[in-house]
């Protein structure tokens, strides 16, 4: 099972994407399986509603086992709770405090990237946490990428982008990476997988239209 969990070797606490091949993680018995499998404590974990919004919202044991209402984006400091997204080409965003003490997650689609979803984490950090964003680290995880993600005016008008009366495609890591920067965080880590063009290993809205989910799971760094 661990060959079929993606995570980044440079982001050094808990976290994963799963893939197909652990099955649909929105499908509570396969989740549970999943987890099982793997040594994970489901009973920790807390999710987010998902809205395509762009609130992030401060968790903690208590909001384990739970849905926390209106929101896109989880942070918390609690070591005995693990944070989790679910998506099928939006971008699972991890984020951290340089020790790990703290943690987000941020599920984010065009709408939450033009928006400002990870510049209302990056506040929460500093608001709820006293973490400056100059120690944040990052790590965008598997996502539709630029090969196979064509858009629409409406896209192109909210980022401000480059048009023409040819196809256009746009990368939803490349405007992260311009916001993380643009917050003061330096140091982020990109995945080379596209859930679009990797349908056999991702579930993929763009390719398939599936309401099944792949998912990203994230915790402090244990003492």
């Amino acid at each position: 099972m661990q060959n079929n969990i993606i995570t980044e070797k440079n982001f050094n606490t808990f976290h994963l994407t799963t893939t197909k091949y652990c099955g649909n993680m929105k499908n509570t018995d396969e989740r549970e399986l999943f987890c099982k499998s793997v040594g994970i404590d489901s009973k920790n974990i807390v999710f987010a509603t998902q809205v395509h919004g762009t609130s992030v919202k401060t968790v903690s044991a208590l909001n384990c086992k739970t849905f926390t209402d209106s929101c896109d984006g989880l942070i918390t400091n609690d070591k005995t709770v693990i944070l989790c997204i679910f998506t099928a080409d939006c971008i699972p965003i991890f984020m951290a405090s340089k020790d790990y003490s703290v943690v987000a997650l941020i599920h984010a689609g065009w709408r939450g990237l033009a928006g400002g979803i990870i510049e209302n984490a990056t506040a929460k950090f500093l608001k709820d946490f006293n973490v400056s964003s100059q120690d944040i680290i990052s790590y965008i995880g598997p996502h539709i990428l630029q090969c196979c993600y064509k858009v629409g005016a409406d896209l192109i008008k909210a980022f401000n982008a480059t048009s023409n009366e040819h196809e256009q495609y746009f990368s939803l890591s490349v405007e992260a990476q311009k916001q993380l920067e643009k917050l003061g965080i330096k140091t982020f880590y990109t995945t080379n997988h596209c859930t679009c063009h990797e349908y056999e290993m991702f579930y993929s809205y763009r390719k398939e239209r599936t309401d099944k989910r792949i998912m990203s799971l994230i915790s402090c760094k244990k003492d």
